[in-house]
């Protein structure tokens, strides 16, 4: 089972140009060879009926979205809704090919969950579109799939913790199946060679700091506790790698033109699976920065 999870740069401009979808669409086909899943972020919603009709014209015919959830909020003058954006959400999609089927979109809600012990009920974001939860059933098994994109938190502060900490509170306390929570974090500020995770906002106290510190951690090495591992630390470890081990090119002017331990910036997209899907491999590909800021995540399972 091959999953890719990719940033697709469809914040700004909202109107992503159709060219950079079709470059988009011409790396899934040709380089990374129509991957199992698909989990993507930053989809505009002003392309949903792009990206879905050439998505099923390659063979992903099974798509789930929140570009609706977008849509809505977007032309909301309820406030806070005036002051975000809402142009972009998730979408994850399978392909023809994959022996699984029956990708199902869940939509948590707030009436019923797992709350105990909470202070607050598991689903207060403001902006509920980043956060996709679906299933997919193979081998006779439902695989829960998250596929989340954190914003950043210069942008628009408290909502980032609340995305990762709906996201954590709902797998830790929630998901009873094989689980893999994927996508764009916004986190953490850097990684040590000996395996510590330095997030955002470290240097700081306060309430509103330690809470932000402790969702990042949550999210990153929190869900140890539920069976579940990061995938790409799993596979390669800390310290200095010979492959590409930062998915937004933050510090590299044009990240093409080196080789891929040169490259610099942040580990943003993370992979994090029960461990029973028996990772084989993980990447980032350069590649993928040809048409986006961020590069792909592939994983390779074994289940």
């Amino acid at each position: 089972m091959d999953i890719l999870s990719w940033n697709v740069q469809g914040a700004f401009p909202p109107y992503t140009p159709i060219e950079r979808i079709e470059n988009q669409l011409q790396y899934l086909e040709e380089s990374v060879d129509y991957p199992d899943i698909i989990a993507l972020n930053e989809v505009s919603r002003h392309r949903r009926d792009v990206w879905i009709d050439k998505l099923n014209d390659i063979g992903y015919t099974e798509v789930v979205h929140t570009l609706d959830w977008a849509e809505e909020l977007g032309e909301s003058e309820i406030p806070p809704h005036q002051d975000y954006n809402h142009v972009n959400g998730n979408l994850t999609a399978v392909h023809d090919d994959f022996v699984g089927s029956n990708l199902t979109r869940l939509q948590p809600s707030i009436r019923y969950g797992p709350w105990e012990g909470a202070d607050l009920k598991d689903w207060d974001t403001n902006v509920p579109e980043k956060i996709l939860n679906a299933t997919v059933e193979f081998n006779d098994t439902t695989l829960e799939l998250w596929n989340v994109r954190a914003v950043p938190g210069s942008m628009h502060g408290e909502e980032k913790i609340k995305i990762l900490e709906n996201t954590y509170n709902r797998i830790a306390k929630g998901s009873k199946s094989l689980c893999l929570l994927t996508g764009d974090f916004n986190a953490p500020d850097r990684e040590l060679a000996d395996g510590t995770t330095i997030p955002w906002r470290h240097h700081e106290d306060g309430k509103i700091a330690r809470r932000w510190q402790k969702a990042e951690l949550n999210i990153l090495t929190g869900l140890e506790e539920k069976g579940m591992i990061d995938v790409f630390r799993e596979q390669h470890g800390y310290g200095k790698l010979d492959i590409l081990d930062v998915s937004h090119a933050t510090q590299t002017d044009d990240p093409l033109a080196v080789t891929p331990e040169d490259i610099q910036g942040k580990r943003f997209d993370h992979m994090i699976a029960s461990a029973e899907l028996n990772p084989k491999d993980c990447y980032y590909d350069q590649d993928g920065f040809g048409c986006s800021d961020h590069a792909p995540m592939i994983a390779t399972f074994e289940v």
